[in-house]
C-alpha cells in the first residue's frame, strides 16, 4: 500500500473512533511529518469523496474535523420523529440543558448543522417552546428541587395577581407545546396540580425534604392531557368515553391515536368507527370532540353528551 493509503486508513480509523482530527496536530505526528496542509487536505478529500457523511468541519476551529454517525438521521423517516428531535434539540438550547451534559462544542455544532439541514426539507408550524419569561436559572432551580426532592415556594401569576404556593415538585412536563410543573400540594380539595412554568415568576426552597407519593408519581406518568384530574385511588374513578366517528374521517383515527388510551371498539360496514377513550374526567375529551364536530358524536356517558349539546346551543345563540 502507498503511504497515502496508510494515512487515509488511519484517518478513517480515527473518525470511526469518534476522534477529532486537526491538521496542525497531524503535522506534528510521524505519519504526516513534513506533509503540507494541502497534502493532508487531499487525504481528507479522498475520504469525503468515498464516504460523504464520514466527518464534518468543526465550526470556529480552523482545520479541525469531527466524525458523525449518520444512522441517527438516516433512520428517522417520519415527520413526527423528526419533529421530536428538533423540539428536543431546541428545548435543550433554550433552557441551557447542554451546559450540564458531556457534549463537546464540536458535537453541538454538528448536531446544530444537521438540524438546520432538516429545515430545508421539513416545515414545522407548531412551536417547540412557548413564549415564556422563564429563564435557565428558574429551570435549574426547578430541576434541582425535583432531583433532591425539596419543597419549594413559587410566585405564580394568577388571573389578576401573583400568588405564593407551597408545593412538592415531581416532574417538569412538556405537553401540548407548553411546559408544566407537576406537583403535590397540601390542600383541602386537591392533592395534585399542574402549574404553567411560563407563569412562575420566582422559586425559593423551604429547605424541607419530602417523600414522593407513589400513586401521584404513577398518575403523572400516565397523564394524557393538562386537564387530567387526580384524586386518591384515581384508577377507581377512571371514565370510559365512547364516541362514534363518521366514515369520512375514520382514517384520521386509524392513522393516529388522539390520546394514548384510544381503542377501536367496532368498525361498522359503512366504515364508521366506534372508539373508546379512558380518561380521569369528561373535561379531557371536550377539546377532541369539539374539534371533530359534526364528524364525531358522543355515545356515552350521557352527562358528557349533555355538556357538549349545551355548549353548542350557547354558541349558536
Amino acid at each position: 500500500m502507498s503511504n497515502q493509503t496508510y494515512r487515509v486508513l488511519e484517518l478513517l480509523d480515527r473518525f470511526n473512533d469518534n476522534q477529532t482530527v486537526c491538521i496542525d496536530q497531524l503535522q506534528e505526528e510521524a505519519m504526516w511529518e513534513g506533509k503540507s496542509e494541502k497534502t493532508i487536505r487531499r487525504d481528507l478529500d479522498i475520504i469525503k469523496e468515498m464516504f460523504p457523511d464520514t466527518f464534518h468541519r468543526i465550526s470556529g476551529e480552523k482545520g479541525c474535523y469531527k466524525a458523525i454517525t449518520s444512522e441517527l438521521f438516516s433512520n428517522i423517516t417520519g415527520a413526527d420523529n423528526m419533529s421530536l428531535l428538533i423540539q428536543t434539540f431546541n428545548i435543550a438550547q433554550r433552557s441551557n440543558l447542554f451546559d450540564t451534559l458531556n457534549i463537546s462544542k464540536a458535537d453541538k455544532s454538528i448536531i446544530d448543522r444537521k438540524i438546520k439541514e432538516t429545515k430545508n426539507t421539513y416545515l414545522f408550524k407548531s412551536k417547540p417552546f412557548e413564549n415564556s419569561s422563564a429563564d435557565a436559572t428558574l429551570f435549574k432551580k426547578l430541576e434541582q428541587a425535583i432531583y433532591y426532592r425539596k419543597e419549594i415556594v413559587i410566585d405564580y401569576k394568577a388571573v389578576s395577581r401573583v400568588e405564593q404556593r407551597k408545593i412538592k415538585p415531581y416532574k417538569i412536563v412538556f405537553m401540548n407545546e407548553n411546559f408544566y410543573l407537576a406537583c403535590e400540594v397540601e390542600h383541602l380539595n386537591y392533592q395534585f396540580s399542574l402549574f404553567r412554568i411560563s407563569k412562575i415568576e420566582a422559586v425559593e426552597s423551604t429547605g424541607k425534604s419530602f417523600h414522593q407519593n407513589r400513586e401521584i408519581d404513577s398518575f403523572i406518568k400516565g397523564m394524557q392531557t393538562p386537564m387530567a384530574k387526580y384524586r386518591p385511588t384515581y384508577r377507581e374513578h377512571l371514565i370510559e368515553v365512547l364516541v362514534e366517528v363518521n366514515a369520512s374521517k375514520a382514517h384520521h383515527f386509524k392513522a393516529k391515536k388522539y390520546l394514548p388510551s384510544q381503542k377501536t371498539i367496532e368498525e361498522k360496514e359503512d366504515g364508521t368507527l366506534v372508539l373508546s377513550f379512558t380518561v380521569t374526567q369528561e373535561l379531557e375529551m371536550m377539546d377532541i370532540i369539539k374539534r371533530w364536530i359534526p364528524h364525531m358524536r358522543v355515545i356515552s356517558p350521557q352527562s358528557l353528551k349533555k355538556s357538549i349539546d349545551e355548549d353548542l346551543v350557547a354558541y349558536l345563540k
